[in-house]
């Protein structure tokens, strides 16, 4: 592979921290280390998934004609909270999944992410066989670690930094935010049991609820995660088949959440923001 001589101005500061990378061995030139340091950080291109699968009046704010990513909260659209969440967690790529009048609407208001100093992708979901297939058109995109939210979530204060340095200390295959719901807020889904980090029992709508811990669909997970979902046309959901399978190999970890969200579905949910 050949090379190709670049000039650049790089600030006085900046070039004592790559100098600081040339060891004599592996590294012998400034020129070298500059190299090492870009093939890194292209390396370690952070992936987020935003899912906003299934059918697209589904996500149609409910007396609105407006979809929920699309909402506007606080003087911004509910998309772009958590994006920038995102972003300020280091993970710069974006890949939202959704049917296509749904990622159109959303291009419409986002583009390329350039604005938001991003870069987005998006991904048409042709078939709605349930949040599992939704996430696995992102397969072949995803190499490490990665975060996923849902798109008609919205957090006021995700740390998504901690969130990342748990998930890595305690060693899962993926790791969800889990919130201690009250009497307004529990919905009585996504029911989990915990003990100690792992989260032991993650059922979707039990018949006999034994905590009010909830999982919030919003975490961290490894690219191992794709192994738990079947090829071929079978609806196979993130909720009752992966977490739930996770769950019982102690897989799965949770992250306590304490701060104000929402999952906003119409437009009671919005008011209750202000």
């Amino acid at each position: 592979m050949g090379k190709t001589r670049v000039s650049i101005y790089i600030d006085e500061e900046v070039i004592s921290r790559v100098d600081k990378e040339i060891d004599n061995s592996i590294i012998k030139s400034r020129s070298e280390a500059i190299e090492f340091i870009i093939k890194r950080h292209l390396s370690e291109k952070k992936t987020c998934v935003i899912l906003a699968g299934g059918p697209s009046e589904n996500l149609l704010i409910k007396g609105k004609n407006i979809y929920r990513p699309l909402v506007e909260i606080k003087g911004k659209t509910l998309i772009k909270h958590s994006i920038e969440q995102a972003k300020a967690g280091g993970y710069n790529y974006i890949l939202i999944i959704g049917s296509k009048k749904v990622l159109s609407a959303i291009y419409s208001s986002l583009g390329d992410g350039k604005d938001m100093q991003v870069e987005i992708e998006y991904l048409e979901e042709k078939e709605h066989l349930g949040s599992g297939k939704t996430l696995a058109l992102a397969k072949d995109k995803i190499k490490s670690t990665f975060l996923f939210l849902p798109s008609d979530h919205y957090f006021e204060k995700l740390d998504i930094k901690k969130i990342e340095e748990y998930h890595k200390l305690n060693k899962g295959v993926a790791t969800l935010v889990v919130y201690s719901g009250t009497t307004n807020e529990w919905s009585k889904s996504s029911i989990v049991d915990l003990e100690g980090n792992k989260i032991k029992i993650y059922e979707e709508k039990p018949k006999n609820v034994k905590t009010h811990l909830t999982a919030l669909m919003t975490g961290i997970a490894e690219p191992e995660i794709f192994d738990y979902i079947p090829s071929g046309k079978i609806n196979w959901s993130l909720q009752e088949n992966i977490f739930e399978e996770l769950a019982k190999k102690e897989l799965l970890v949770g992250y306590m959440f304490s701060g104000k969200w929402k999952n906003i579905h119409d437009k009671h949910d919005l008011d209750n923001l202000k």
